[in-house]
């Protein structure tokens, strides 16, 4: 960071006035800030950007969340609501203003330094735009970091195309796009690298395997109370600061060994057992293979009857297309103006890694998959089948979209099930309390309906089947929180307000007719302005348990008591 600074902000560099004009706008200090004293707060920023990420951050993501008390606690340090953010940019900036990092940066404005950080986050209209080529020097296409990283770890696997310091010497300056350079050759280079190194390296089938079994083992103990209560450190969703700083790789590696040593293990389901096997000893020899978008014309339409053996695992491989390059080249014509031109434009064939978040395999859309070598029995016959016959894809993207760690979402006509019927109103947001309180309705067998995906359904917009979802279910439970809130008063006209009108048309002759009753991810006072009255409550209700923390034991139990006052208000029907 510190040759980049040199290199882009001398004492007359545009992108140092630009640096200074923005801090004195926001801030407005008592003197005008020192070139090196705003640098200091730049090379601070570089050094603790990822200090929030968590241990195996592509297997962790969504399973470990900031508890309330940090992110209330971040947000007063920096004056903004943090409730929504992701975690990693909570967890770095309660490092950051942590007793052991804090008092290191008294000289300095560490406000500026958790936006710098951060910044992506603040939804600020005076800062959205502010300090737009320092970020991009701290996290873009082309920031200190990633020349860092990618000619590092290139050097140790696949090679590399030039070195960091031809990538550095051509960059000119930065502005609110990006990086603008002399010489797109290093940068060609730099970005093939980089894309040669997350289809071999990063993404490499034997780093996602990993993947797949350490959130296969992690999913497989939080169905346990018991391995919950035994292995608090893997289990518990919502960490302290405490509990984020005391986890990293070697401490999660070491509570996945102990796990497997102890005779708890008995208790995980058998592809969480399986998947412990695999990760701590490696017994069987897997093998891999690609699912391409390519289906056979001829063959019957998808199922998702295709059994799963417990020992198969798979991923998909997402397909949002990246955001198009900022990256751009400077071209000085003879009449001394000077044209900025993409590097895409700049290097003909080499540059679908601009566009492209992976050059070569995995291909957005493919499904990877890994089963045993020698693989036997009446499961894996009906996988080669599917194989086969070209519908094996299209049955694991339904299943995988289908399915909740093998929950369905639809039990309102399978068998063994009984009771009123049930939809579940709730925010995308808090997907992960919505799986475990779905995970109970089928714990007590009842009947419910939840939309897993945006379109799920027969037909029909996104708006249809939220309305479908109330009109063809006997009562709703539904799952209040601050995101829930947040889209009934900004989305006006979206899926969480069509539901909730609909629940108020249902209601209107009398409440017995279609019963709602809310369990809550946050406190009641966080909820409160939720449009109960459309609902027919004149005061926000009761919401039992906070189920954002609630153990397996305690969401039973809210689950039950709600179970119960739907099923009271049914048979008070006249």
């Amino acid at each position: 960071m510190r040759k980049l600074l040199r290199q882009v902000g001398s004492s007359d560099s545009e992108f140092l006035a630009t640096l200074k004009a923005e801090y004195n706008q926001i801030y407005q200090p008592d003197h005008p800030s020192e070139t090196e004293w705003l640098y200091e707060h730049v090379l601070v920023a570089a050094l603790l950007q990822d200090v929030g990420e968590l241990p195996y951050q592509s297997a962790t993501r969504g399973l470990f969340a900031p508890d309330d008390d940090i992110r209330s606690w971040v947000g007063l340090k920096i004056g903004r609501d943090t409730s929504l953010w992701p975690a990693k940019p909570v967890f770095t900036l309660a490092c950051l203003f942590g007793s052991e990092i804090d008092p290191l940066l008294a000289p300095l404005n560490s406000n500026f330094i958790a936006f710098l950080m951060t910044a992506d986050y603040w939804s600020d209209a005076d800062l959205a735009s502010a300090f737009l080529p320092v970020r991009h020097m701290l996290d873009g296409e082309i920031d200190a970091d990633r020349i860092d990283y990618v000619h590092r770890d290139a050097h140790h696997t696949v090679g590399m195309l030039g070195n960091s310091d031809d990538v550095i010497s051509a960059i000119i300056t930065y502005d609110d796009r990006g990086p603008i350079c002399s010489d797109p050759a290093p940068f060609a280079n730099f970005l093939a690298t980089r894309a040669h190194l997350y289809s071999t390296v990063y993404f490499a089938p034997q780093n996602r395997f990993r993947v797949m079994l350490v959130k296969s083992i992690l999913r497989g103990v939080r169905e346990s109370d018991e391995l919950r209560r035994a292995f608090p450190v893997i289990s518990n969703q919502h960490m302290s600061t405490d509990s984020f700083l005391d986890v990293d790789d070697v401490r999660l590696e070491e509570e996945i060994i102990k796990l497997s040593q102890s005779v708890l293990k008995r208790k995980l389901s058998k592809r969480a057992g399986t998947a412990l096997t695999e990760f701590t000893t490696g017994t069987k020899v897997y093998r891999h293979f690609w699912l391409r978008d390519v289906e056979n014309p001829d063959a019957p339409p998808p199922t998702t009857d295709v059994p799963v053996p417990h020992d198969l695992f798979f991923e998909v491989f997402g397909t949002d297309a990246p955001p198009s390059s900022g990256v751009r080249f400077s071209m000085e014509g003879p009449d001394g103006e000077v044209e900025l031109a993409g590097i895409g434009e700049c290097n003909g064939p080499h540059f679908g890694v601009t566009s492209d978040a992976r050059a070569t395999l995995p291909i957005l859309g493919d499904v990877l998959v890994f089963y045993p070598n020698n693989s036997k029995g009446e499961d894996i016959k009906a996988v080669r089948a599917a194989y086969a016959d070209r519908t094996l894809r299209a049955a694991l993207l339904q299943k995988a979209r289908n399915e909740w760690d093998g929950i369905p979402p639809d039990t309102r006509s399978l068998k063994g099930f009984n009771g009123p019927t049930i939809f579940i109103s709730y925010c995308t947001d808090d997907i992960a309390e919505v799986r475990r309180l779905v995970a109970q309705l089928h714990h007590f067998r009842r009947r419910y309906f939840v939309i897993m995906e945006a379109n799920q359904g027969i037909g029909g917009t996104t708006a249809r089947n939220s309305i479908d979802g109330v009109m063809n279910t006997d009562s709703a439970i539904l799952v209040a929180s601050r995101s829930y809130q947040q889209r009934c008063s900004t989305q006006l006209n979206g899926n969480i307000m069509h539901e909730i009108r609909t629940m108020h048309d249902r209601r209107s002759s009398s409440t017995t007719d279609y019963p709602v009753v809310p369990v809550s991810v946050h406190p009641h006072h966080d909820v409160t302005n939720i449009p109960w009255s459309l609902l027919g409550m004149d005061a926000p209700p009761f919401t039992g348990t906070v189920i954002g923390n609630a153990s397996d034991t305690e969401l039973r139990t809210t689950v039950e008591a709600a179970l119960a006052a739907i099923d009271a208000e049914i048979g008070s029907r006249p």
